[in-house]
């Protein structure tokens, strides 16, 4: 299993290799940028939604929220997430809720389900108890997201809290509302 920083590394070397210069990202999560998004592993629990395939959301643009129900910086952005559910849905966003649990009791399906009622999230959760979805993003922080255009390719990355103007731009840009 590929560490972010192991992965940054392979990338540095492979262009470095090549004889080109990478272009310095402005974060270190920007690396992402450009890679085509791992596929979501099945999971039995979706709330909001039946399951979805990132394959079949192909010309969407797409949003992976890593988030927990108690964790208080996900409390800070999920405003923010439910803000651009509201405004870009009608558009073409998909917004997905990517449930890992920090704690153990945070991996009570119920306590899930009576969060995003709670929170009033509108768009699909999935639960990833296992970690399976986390692990192929390289997740290491919650929140974490990863705004996937049309083809199915990362252009935005983001761990932790902030870069919340950033994350609504890239938005807009791939939805073709570009300020």
């Amino acid at each position: 299993m590929l560490t972010r920083i192991t992965f940054i590394a392979l990338v540095v070397f492979a262009v470095g290799a090549l004889g080109a210069q990478p272009a310095a990202p402005q974060h270190e999560e920007d690396a992402f940028v450009g890679q085509k998004a791992p596929e979501l592993k099945p999971s039995p629990t979706w709330i909001n939604t039946s399951p979805l395939k990132l394959e079949s959301l192909r010309g969407k643009v797409v949003l992976l929220e890593f988030w927990a129900f108690d964790c208080p910086y996900c409390a800070e952005a999920t405003p923010h997430v439910i803000d651009w559910n509201e405004k870009y849905s009608k558009d073409g966003l998909v917004i997905i809720g990517v449930h890992t649990p920090r704690l153990d009791y945070e991996k009570d399906v119920a306590r899930i389900r009576e969060a995003v009622t709670k929170k009033g999230i509108k768009y699909p959760v999935v639960v990833d108890s296992k970690y399976d979805i986390w692990s192929d993003y390289l997740c290491n922080v919650w929140p974490s997201h990863f705004v996937i255009d049309q083809q199915g390719v990362i252009q935005l990355s983001h761990s932790g809290v902030g870069r919340y103007e950033d994350t609504e731009k890239a938005i807009q840009k791939l939805l073709g509302k570009g300020k």
